[in-house]
């Protein structure tokens, strides 16, 4: 845990594929204490790195794995079924029955040099998404005028500088299609190449535009449409999602260039996902051996229990403020339909405790008819600032939504080279599914603040 700069102690980039604006982060006033910006942390990791390898590491050369990649060749690398070269079924293929491979350059004495400015790659091969690519050496130019060149001689110089935060922010926005308008031209000219159409009418009224730091500093800016998307940006059009592959014609992303509603992929069908089909929860035995382990007197009933995004507070905003607090009681708590509450002799705002083989919640109850029985929920991330007693049944302090799930991996989020069935980072891969379990909840006997001296966990669990 590093004590990083917050909101107005840093300059950075706010943006999401949610809302079409670039915002920034601006440093109103120096980061407190010990505290740095995100770039500076990083920035002081890599000039003490290259400093202290000096005799360990020079440059090395390593063997680096990738995935069969979406938008890219590997997308088709597996088109009649999947066959293990591990069983001997087929020969391992770089690429196509296994995994990208390729050695790549480590020069670690230099590491705070290649951190601090532009990499060649961006001048000699270009930029480029989703399956597409473009040609940059104009923004590489213009970015080494903006920024500065490096000077010191080593492997670096000649190129544009990255040396602070700001300088940072403007190589994203000098080579992102969405801030750029030349570069927004390129990118649908290259994609025009592909589907035979010219798009580049989306953004050419904005090709002069090219976005600064200081300009979303002054206000913040509308993205440019990009290909990147498929939605566009627009005074007439609200953006949402497919706007281009219906209104352009440019085919979706997937096996068939359509929307898709069934999978034909050898393991969907086997875990008779072919078609999307509602899947009832997975008891992972979570609460047998624990259920009446250790009673308190008070009913203890078995409920599916699921963790929704919460509504109050998220991120870099806590629950607790005197905002959300109109909004909301404050502290933990977990969600029980009439029904399940009443079989259990709880009644709103009893404290309750939610466990299983796992670990254990102790939080308020909110008893509402929107639940449905035979389920509980808790909204995820609420911080444990405030309100967070003792555990009756683990004799230590109360857990939080992941306490009594854990991360299971689906299968078929393991599927590769299949069109859209291939890795993507931050779109498709496996990942680890905690949303839900089964637990047991009851009321709670006795509130145990745990503030007395000598009550730390450890002690706790001693005596319990």
């Amino acid at each position: 845990m590093l004590p990083t700069a917050t909101w107005y102690e840093k300059n950075d980039l706010n943006t999401s594929d949610m809302h079409p604006f670039i915002h920034p982060l601006s440093t109103a006033v120096d980061p407190a204490w010990q505290s740095r910006s995100d770039w500076d942390i990083y920035k002081g990791f890599a000039k003490k790195f290259s400093e202290v390898c000096v005799g360990h590491l020079g440059v090395e050369r390593e063997m680096v794995l990738s995935p069969l990649m979406h938008d890219s060749p590997a997308e088709l690398a597996q088109p009649f079924g999947v066959q293990d070269w591990k069983r001997g079924e087929i020969d391992l293929i770089p690429g196509k029955t296994a995994p990208n491979m390729a050695v790549v350059e480590r020069d670690y004495p230099n590491v705070y040099k290649r951190f601090t400015a532009l990499g060649p790659l961006m001048g000699k091969v270009g930029n480029g998404g989703k399956g597409i690519a473009w040609d940059t050496k104009i923004e590489v130019k213009q970015l080494g005028e903006l920024n500065g060149l490096v000077t010191d001689e080593g492997a670096t110089i000649g190129m544009p500088k990255i040396d602070t935060d700001i300088d940072a922010c403007e190589v994203v926005l000098q080579l992102a299609p969405e801030t750029n308008g030349h570069v927004a031209v390129k990118a649908w000219r290259a994609l025009g190449k592909q589907t035979g159409i010219d798009h580049t009418h989306l953004a050419l009224y904005r090709e002069d535009e090219k976005i600064r730091f200081r300009d979303i500093q002054a206000q913040p800016r509308k993205i440019i449409s990009s290909p990147t998307w498929s939605g566009i940006e627009s005074e007439t059009v609200s953006y949402n999602a497919g706007y281009t592959n219906v209104h352009e014609l440019i085919p979706w992303r997937t096996l068939t260039g359509r929307q898709q509603f069934y999978m034909d992929h050898p393991w969907m069908t086997a875990f008779g996902e072919g078609f999307s089909s509602y899947r009832p929860p997975v008891d992972l035995k979570t609460t047998a051996g624990i259920q009446g382990i250790k009673p308190n007197g008070h009913k203890e009933i078995a409920l599916n229990f699921i963790t929704p995004h919460q509504k109050w507070g998220i991120h870099s905003t806590y629950s607790d403020n005197l905002m959300m607090l109109t909004l909301n009681r404050g502290g933990s708590v977990v969600w029980l339909s009439e029904t399940d509450a009443k079989a259990a002799g709880i009644v709103d705002n009893d404290w309750i405790e939610v466990f299983n083989i796992n670990g254990a919640i102790a939080a308020r109850a909110v008893v509402s008819q929107r639940v449905n029985p035979g389920m509980t929920l808790m909204y995820h991330s609420q911080e444990k600032i405030i309100n967070t007693p003792g555990s009756e049944i683990t004799g230590m302090r109360g857990g939080i939504h992941n306490s009594v799930t854990r991360i299971v991996l689906k299968p078929t989020h393991m599927i590769g080279g299949y069109a859209q069935f291939s890795y993507g980072f931050n779109y498709y891969g496996t990942i680890g599914t905690n949303r839900d379990e089964f637990v047991v909840v009851r009321k709670m006997a006795k509130v145990d603040w745990m503030d007395d001296e000598g009550s730390s966990a450890t002690s706790a669990v001693t005596h319990a």
